[in-house]
């Protein structure tokens, strides 16, 4: 046997002797920290390189082949920077006391060896160790070997490279493969071993059967619980059985084949099934089995768990029951009651004493919040068995929100609370379940009206939010939620613990229904509120649009979603349903107020092509509305279109003064009537001219400025920056005229406010050298140009509205 191969074998059993030195040290100081341990891992190599270095063949003059590199790079791979340091200051500085000609050489070799062993610990770390990479470190520190062969002494160099470059090649990538893989193999012993006795001591002192099976079904660990389900006796009857030694051969089939659905698959599998138990009683076993890997990623066992469930199935049987008596056997004869109860209340049986009247009221009312519970909690509990059915289809949003505000509005009357509806979302779709919806509705309209003071206005609106969502928004002016209720608000039976509160009534439970519903829609639910101001609950729903957006023919004119609004003064739900659909139909969107105090608030508060007007509108008179808005500052102009029963009653009434009065229409409406009405709005508002926004606040260059560009423009005035941020709110301008220099800021604010296909000419006496942005087309300075000379340039540019940007 030539030297090199004694010299391999012989340091073959140095390393299982190193080996089994590291095992035995990692005995006594496992519970150490890791860097101690690696340390000691250091020192364990570094003495084993010594020992390869003393003992190594010469086979070429002043070289000698030893484990000296494979060792320092292990200890590096294995044990990071602290053994590195020891193991590679070791080699080093024995290398040094052995001196000779390769001194440089090895010394170099001692250095790389450890670097790369360094740099492959780093990239284990992160990727995993593996063979693969226990293998690279190997291949590299061949080839490093390789190169550090030209760095021996010229008188040594042709000889060693001749007789050296195989063996030392295959040598360093044979040994060092060898040796990581032999200290991955014992680390990763060490590791299960470990785990092993961690989960065996948590599966004994865990409460539950949570158990260890190997891939033949055999216990390696188990709970004293499964002991005492399976009639074992003690866990070390378990060990090493099946179960097909303890329940009956159908069922302990069942449960093998579930294990090795679960081992073929490689995820948990849950299952709850009948089981005939050891004592021979009948019931239910839930299991779960979950395959575990080793570290290499390979299904090296299964774990179990079972559990007797029992009890809880027999709990959820008798609360089924329990639910089918409420549903079928409490509910017939309670909506019998309630409706027996409201036919006194209501008269039909004659008329009652007052005392016993009160009576009967008071009875009335308590079996309405008795039905309430009973289908809140049957609501709840099919919604969380997953047994409520949902009927979700491609719904307009309108006539439902119409359909629950319509259904609420006989709900609490005697408190006189108004509902309004805010269409700024026209003709929005969502895929809900239209019944579903209207519970949500219902719940949050009935609460809004719970806590709101007498004769106030509850406010329904839906809008277009980012990201292709629409908002159902209900507002009350109430008293608004306590700040320390509102974390807990859409928990079950949750009510603000205010005596005020809990008199309103209610059962705690319509607004976690709502989330509930809501969450089922793919939506959400949230709130605003401030005490002492009010409420506002939002429903939060993705919109179902085939189109970003659509275009309406009006009487030949385009309009796109933000059409011509008209308000429709109407306390009839039905009826102004369908008003507004008519409305919808023939282009236009439309909000509703059902009496005058919620018809002053919204002409207040935005701008309409027309209002359709009730002469009798919730007991009051529309003709009073009529004639406020006539004297008021805010759409006093605004066009009325009066439907009523007694549309003939009350022209003869206004008798001649009946000013911007379109038309008067009987009910039932006739939709070819309303279509002509209609008609003469639009071309009352529709004008074709360009649309100019002249902001300036001197009075002189406003005056030059109109009678320069005479009658071919609409001009609107600004003077102030809010003016115009008021104007470019209320509509769109096809070029605004901007001065820079103004009472309350500089006029280039507005460029952020504008729409991005508006021009800008910006005519100032400021001068300016560089670009204001795109929207800018013309920049013109005061006394270098006239009013009459910009006028001229504004009728020549408005015709080609496009063009670069220029200065005067």
């Amino acid at each position: 046997m030539s030297p090199i191969w004694q010299s391999l074998l012989a340091n073959l059993a140095l390393v299982s002797s190193l080996l089994v030195a590291w095992d035995l040290a990692s005995d006594l100081t496992d519970r150490l920290p890791q860097r101690t341990q690696s340390l000691l891992l250091g020192v364990i190599l570094c003495f084993g390189t010594l020992v390869s270095m003393a003992s190594a063949q010469q086979f070429v003059t002043g070289f000698f082949f030893d484990l000296r590199s494979p060792l320092v790079a292990a200890a590096a791979f294995f044990g990071g920077w602290p053994a590195a340091l020891i193991a590679a200051a070791g080699a080093i500085a024995y290398r040094l006391h052995l001196g000779g000609l390769g001194t440089a050489s090895g010394v170099m070799g001692i250095f790389l060896a450890a670097a790369l062993g360094l740099a492959w610990h780093n990239i284990a770390e992160n990727r995993g160790r593996t063979l693969a990479t226990i293998f690279g470190l190997g291949l590299s520190l061949a080839l490093a070997s390789l190169i550090n062969l030209f760095t021996v002494t010229a008188e040594i160099r042709a000889s060693l490279i001749e007789k050296s470059t195989v063996p030392v090649f295959f040598l360093t990538l044979l040994s060092t493969v060898i040796i990581g893989v032999l200290l991955d193999r014992q680390i990763r012993r060490r590791e299960l071993s470990t785990a092993n006795m961690i989960y065996s001591a948590m599966v004994r002192e865990l409460p539950d059967c949570l158990n260890m099976k190997d891939l033949d079904g055999r216990f390696l660990a188990a709970n004293p619980a499964t002991a005492s389900l399976m009639r074992a006796g003690s866990v070390e009857n378990l060990i090493g059985k099946t179960d097909f030694d303890f329940y009956p051969r159908d069922l302990a089939d069942q449960f093998r084949k579930d294990e090795l659905a679960a081992l073929q698959s490689g995820f948990t599998l849950r299952i709850d099934q009948p089981a005939t138990f050891p004592d021979g009683r009948e019931g239910w076993l839930s299991t779960a089995k979950t395959p575990f890997r080793d570290q290499s990623g390979r299904v090296a066992g299964l774990i179990t768990y079972n559990r007797d469930v029992t009890d809880q199935k027999r709990s959820a049987q008798l609360k089924d029951e329990f639910i089918s008596t409420v549903s079928h056997e409490l509910r017939t004869p309670l909506t019998s009651i309630r409706g027996s109860l409201g036919l006194i209340s209501a008269g039909v049986t004659g008329e009652l004493p007052p005392k016993a009247a009160n009576l009967i009221k008071i009875a009335h009312a308590n079996s309405e919040r008795l039905v309430h519970l009973i289908n809140d909690i049957l609501d709840i509990e099919k919604i969380e068995s997953g047994k409520m059915s949902f009927q979700i289809s491609r719904m307009p949003v309108r006539p439902l929100v119409e359909q629950a505000i319509a259904a609420s509005s006989n709900y609490m009357s005697d408190k006189n609370v108004r509902i309004v509806l805010v269409d700024d979302a026209p003709r929005a779709e969502a895929n809900v379940d239209p019944d579903r919806l209207h519970q949500v509705l219902a719940n949050l309209l009935s609460n809004a009206i719970k806590f709101s003071p007498a004769d106030e206005t509850v406010a329904v609106r839906f809008e277009r939010r980012p990201k292709d969502m629409l908002r159902i928004s209900v507002s009350d002016r109430g008293e608004g939620i306590p700040e320390a209720f509102r974390d807990r608000i859409f928990g079950k039976f949750e009510q603000a613990d205010a005596s005020s509160t809990r008199a309103k009534g209610g059962t705690g439970l319509g607004l976690s229904i709502v989330k509930m519903i809501a969450e089922k829609f793919g939506g959400s639910v949230s709130f605003d509120s401030e005490e002492g101001k009010g409420t506002t609950f939002h429903v939060d729903l993705p919109e179902a649009r085939a189109e970003k957006a659509r275009t309406h023919e009006v009487n030949g004119v385009a309009a796109l979603d933000d059409r011509m609004r008209v308000l429709i003064c109407e306390d009839e739900a039905d009826i102004s349903a369908v008003i507004a659909a008519l409305l919808d139909a023939e282009g236009f969107s439309s909000d509703v107020a059902p009496d005058i105090a919620s018809a002053k608030a919204l002409l207040k508060a935005r701008s309409y092509a027309a209002l359709t007007l009730d002469i009798k509108l919730a007991g009051e008179s529309g003709i009073t509305l009529f004639r406020d808005v006539r004297a008021s500052s805010l759409n006093s102009d605004v066009p009325v279109i009066v439907i009523s029963a007694v549309a003939d009653e009350a022209r003869r009434s206004l008798n001649g003064s009946a000013v911007g009065i379109i038309d008067w229409l009987e009910k039932p409406i006739e939709p070819e009537r309303l279509h002509a009405a209609l008609g003469k709005i639009v071309n009352s508002k529709v004008d074709r001219r360009p649309k100019i926004l002249h902001v300036e606040d001197d009075e002189g260059v406003l005056a030059v400025m109109s009678e320069g560009l005479g009658s071919d423009a609409s001009v609107t005035f600004a003077r102030t920056l809010q003016e115009a941020r008021n104007a470019v709110t209320r509509d769109r301008f096809d070029l605004v005229i901007l001065d820079i220099g103004l009472p309350d800021g500089s006029g280039l604010d507005l460029l952020s406010d504008l729409p991005h296909e508006t021009a800008v000419m910006v005519f100032s006496a400021a001068e300016f050298d560089g670009q204001l942005g795109d929207q800018v087309k013309m920049v013109m300075t005061k006394t270098k140009a006239s009013e009459l000379d910009v006028a001229r340039l504004v009728r020549a540019f408005l015709p080609a509205a496009q063009g670069g940007s220029a200065t005067a």
